[in-house]
């Protein structure tokens, strides 16, 4: 159970992301930060300053202090510009929250650096003097148990079997790894990333349907014989993309396959978690909290930002930093209204599900050799499981929830979640454990001010719905956020770098100075 998004899809399909981005005709756009020197943070646009913005930019409103608004925020204030940051929250952070659990710091939102090498956010908690820590996301692959229903495990070499046909490795499976390869590029060439006939997701027959990676999968799997191997293959490979992408496999456009990894490495956990990174990036500005934005209004010579408790203020320019799940819900009313590609890309584009539930420990009661369970048990949505003893240091078990399982575990009360997680684990486990020193369970699709995980491409809203989606309005609204960064959506270091990104556009830079708190 590979968790890094990318790279986890082409590794565990046996399919290459440059194969992938040749068969679907991939545009790269900007997608890293880079240092140059002086200690300054640009985004890659080839030195070139992005234009869009009209007129003096004296006051900016910034609204959202996730990463993207905080990078901004600091950025502008750096360079001598008046900014006023508005959180509809009590706190800073956004789809960021670090909590003690039990004496253990656990994060809720954001919790690796995916791909460390090159990414901005080591460079971040580097200079920030934040130490990080290797977190062996691949070790899960190897570690991982396979529960069936009723507790029954799959061992020895039916396991190992059945996980190297679902990660793609070069032996036994190597014919249903060449299987997917072929179905995907057959699949991509017959109906191409703007469609062809189709009927059910990626599946022949009248509409015009975009390739899904539930039609990969399907694909993958249907010359098996076997059909309880077959039956497993499919339960593990949608299993780990729909906790990875955060949605159903039925709405992923299979063109995430083609998203090229601007970075390397494995992956990394700051220690004391993602707050630190906050808490670095606060600016020297001011900071209204509890200031939800209703009403955002254009004019020839500013701006007009409207808060829920009847405050106004006014700026030169706007940045937007909000989640496309708020974007997506109305609460915020765009005057005049946003443009028509604009709308379409906040429609279009997917804001999926991805919900924890953290048990703590007082002792390890679990196996010692298991570094996670997917368990294949009913309709159950306690599918994934990961032990993160290591990075919360105390013995704590993890339980990722995505897309539909996600979305099921918002719809209960949190005192049912968590009792039907320690019955689920009870069934894995064929034991019944010491209720929990500590628990916690989030609810990301049930706060207003998130609405949900994070952005997915669906059928029909691929990379041109986010680049459409990042344009300036009028010379005065921007926007930024991880459902703006072309190739890093769903990524913090997504949001940071789209930050960095409209902070130059504002300022007529190629890069911007950021002063941290350290």
């Amino acid at each position: 159970m590979r968790l890094t998004r990318k790279e986890l899809l082409a590794g565990m399909a046996g399919l290459s992301v440059t194969a992938a981005g040749a068969a679907f005709g991939y545009r790269a756009g900007a997608s890293s930060v880079r240092c140059p020197a002086g200690g300054r943070w640009a985004v890659d646009h080839d030195g070139a300053v992005q234009g869009g913005v009209v007129g003096d930019v004296t006051r900016v409103i910034v609204i959202g202090a996730g990463l993207a608004g905080l990078a901004a925020a600091n950025a502008l204030a750096s360079a001598g510009v008046e900014v006023l940051v508005l959180e509809a929250r009590d706190r800073l952070g956004g789809r960021i929250r670090t909590v003690e659990t039990g004496g253990a710091d656990v994060d809720l939102g954001a919790a690796w650096i995916h791909n460390p090498q090159g990414n901005p956010l080591t460079e971040l908690c580097d200079r920030a003097g934040i130490r990080r820590r290797p977190y062996d996301l691949d070790g899960l692959t190897t570690g991982v148990a396979l529960v069936g229903e009723g507790g029954v495990r799959v061992r020895g070499i039916g396991r190992l079997r059945l996980l190297r046909s679902a990660a793609g490795f070069e032996d036994a499976a190597e014919r249903l790894a060449a299987r997917f390869e072929r179905a995907a590029e057959e699949l991509a060439a017959r109906f191409g990333p703007s469609g062809g006939p189709a009927g059910r997701p990626g599946e022949p027959g009248d509409g015009g349907r975009e390739t899904t990676l539930a039609g990969l999968i399907d694909a993958y799997c249907a010359e098996e014989a076997d059909a309880d191997r077959r039956e497993w293959v499919r339960f593990i490979l949608r299993t780990v993309v729909e906790t990875e992408l955060a949605a159903p496999a039925a709405d992923l456009s299979a063109a995430v396959l083609k998203v090229p990894e601007p970075y390397g490495g494995g992956d990394d956990v700051p220690e004391g978690g993602y707050r630190r990174l906050v808490a670095a990036l606060t600016p020297d500005a001011a900071v209204r909290t509890g200031s939800a934005v209703r009403v955002v209004r254009a004019t020839g010579d500013g701006v007009t930002v409207e808060t829920a408790d009847g405050r106004t203020e006014r700026g030169s320019h706007v940045l937007v930093t909000v989640p496309l799940g708020v974007l997506k819900s109305g609460a915020i009313a765009f005057l005049p209204a946003l443009p028509e590609p604009k709308a379409r890309a906040v429609a279009g584009l997917g804001f999926g599900d991805f919900e924890k539930v953290v048990l703590r420990y007082g002792s390890r009661h679990w196996d010692g050799d298991a570094t996670g369970f997917l368990v294949r048990h009913g309709d159950t949505p306690f599918r994934a499981w990961i032990d993160a003893t290591g990075p919360a240091g105390a013995p704590t078990l993890i339980a990722l929830a995505g897309g539909p399982a996600g979305r099921a575990l918002a719809a209960r009360a949190e005192d049912e979640v968590l009792g039907r997680a320690q019955e689920a684990l009870a069934s894995v486990l064929r034991a019944k454990l010491p209720p929990p020193v500590a628990s916690a369970v989030t609810r990301w699709r049930n706060d207003p001010f998130a609405r949900g995980a994070y952005t997915h491409l669906t059928p029909g809203a691929g990379v041109a719905a986010i680049e459409a989606l990042a344009a300036p309005v009028a010379g005065r609204v921007l926007f930024a956020g991880e459902a703006t960064s072309t190739v890093r959506f769903g990524h913090a270091d997504g949001a940071f770098t789209s930050g960095v990104r409209e902070a130059g556009r504002l300022l007529g830079v190629p890069s911007v100075e950021l002063r941290l708190q350290t």
